[in-house]
């Protein structure tokens, strides 16, 4: 009983879905952070792809951060998400 108590919180704590949609952008004015679902990130094709970027920018533009484009700045995986930070460009 114990042991399948313990699988079970393992597995609840490890999968941390970003939203709904696999993904998900938090930020404001000049520092923002994207992250992804990693099988969703393989779909689109990694985090190079034109649907990686594409969907990043049309994010940042429906929240209004970043209209004069942003820059990348550090990446990582945690809990099965994918994540970026990146800061607007001035």
């Amino acid at each position: 009983m114990i042991v399948a108590l313990l699988v079970l919180a393992a597995c609840g704590s490890t999968q941390r879905m970003p939203q709904d949609k696999g993904y998900s952008v938090t930020g404001q004015d000049s520092a923002f952070r994207f992250e992804v679902d990693r099988q969703l990130l393989r779909e689109w094709g990694g985090s190079g792809s034109v649907k990686f970027n594409q969907v990043l920018e049309e994010e940042l533009e429906r929240l209004r951060i970043c209209r004069n484009g942003y820059t990348l700045r550090s990446e990582g995986v945690r809990e099965g998400v994918f994540s970026v930070t990146g800061r607007c460009r001035s």
